[in-house]
């Protein structure tokens, strides 16, 4: 920076940025459809089958993101998962999981946690948000 005749130090010019519209709404159109306000509800029969089909093809190269109510009817894991995760947990499957089962209306699953096998059934239902490829697919919150 430099001083001015009177002692006083000059502040730099800033540059005004101008960002075109053309660039704001290529932005939103990124934006929305990850955003989980704009996500459709996972409850919907459409979607549910959506979910099975993904998790077909869950592996390393595609890993599927669950989030699920912990405390929803019908789900079942651990006791210190549950003490720990009371109300939402999310799952990963990429590496790590055998045994994944896909029926009607739930998944089982056999994860590796820490080095603890950890068999998991999550009810359809109970799935809150889910996404793969950094694709959200549905979410309720």
């Amino acid at each position: 920076m430099e001083t001015t005749g009177r002692g006083i130090l000059d502040a730099p010019q800033v540059r005004a940025m101008t960002i075109s519209r053309e660039a704001i709404l290529l932005l939103l159109a990124i934006l929305i459809p990850v955003t989980p306000v704009f996500a459709e509800s996972c409850n919907k029969p459409a979607l549910r089958s959506k979910i099975a089909e993904t998790l077909k093809l869950a592996s390393e190269q595609r890993p599927v993101n669950i989030t699920f109510r912990t405390h929803a009817d019908g789900v079942k894991l651990s006791a210190g998962l549950k003490s720990k995760y009371p109300d939402d947990m999310t799952i990963i499957l990429q590496q790590d999981f055998e045994q994944l089962n896909i029926k009607d209306d739930r998944f089982e699953v056999l994860l590796r946690l820490r080095g603890n096998r950890e068999r998991l059934t999550v009810p359809f239902n109970a799935i809150k948000a889910f996404w793969d490829k950094s694709e959200l697919k549905c979410s309720d919150s």
